[in-house]
């Protein structure tokens, strides 16, 4: 029997849990955070217990664990006043490596455009923009959202596959 099946057997024989105190309450916008399971999850109870003090409820911290357990990786959202940093510090000695996302900056498109060498039309074409619009991003008038910013910071470490899953090869004439 695996690790996982053990401590999902164990704490399938715990039954319902009843969430009986709230959690610590933070001022702050909520930060997702993604959770990934370096190791063998020896302290389920400490993870818990620590997710708790961020903030998450009993049930949050379980389904986290759950997700943890079975396929190595979760997301949770705790506010940005939770100790962000040191709850990091916690869970990586308990296996579970703690990220959030980078910052996105619209400014930073002209950056990757130009550090590739791009024109504005030529980076349009690569990732399937309209030029009228990355025009306006560049010059600050409009702001774009932040999926065509993950998708610019993607092309600014990937190129290649960005290019591999958005183009096909050709094959002989086309019609």
């Amino acid at each position: 029997m695996s690790t996982n099946s053990i401590l999902k057997a164990r704490l399938a024989r715990l039954g319902p849990v009843r969430d009986t105190t709230p959690p610590p309450s933070f001022s702050g916008a909520l930060v997702p955070l993604f959770l990934t399971r370096i190791g063998p999850l020896d302290r389920p109870i400490g993870i818990v217990s620590r997710l708790r003090e961020a903030g998450l409820t009993l049930r949050a911290a379980h389904a986290v664990i759950d997700r943890l357990a079975d396929g190595g990786s979760a997301i949770c959202r705790v506010a940005e006043g939770a100790g962000i940093a040191e709850l990091a510090a916690d869970l990586a000695a308990m296996n579970v490596e703690v990220q959030r996302k980078r910052p996105l900056d619209a400014r930073m498109i002209a950056d990757v455009r130009a550090r590739h060498g791009l024109s504005q039309r030529e980076f349009a074409e690569v990732l399937g923009l309209d030029i009228d619009r990355l025009q306006n991003w560049e010059q600050g008038r409009n702001k774009p959202d932040n999926a065509v910013l993950n998708l610019v910071m993607i092309f600014d470490q990937a190129p290649d596959l960005v290019q591999r899953m958005t183009c096909a090869p050709v094959i002989g004439p086309t019609p």
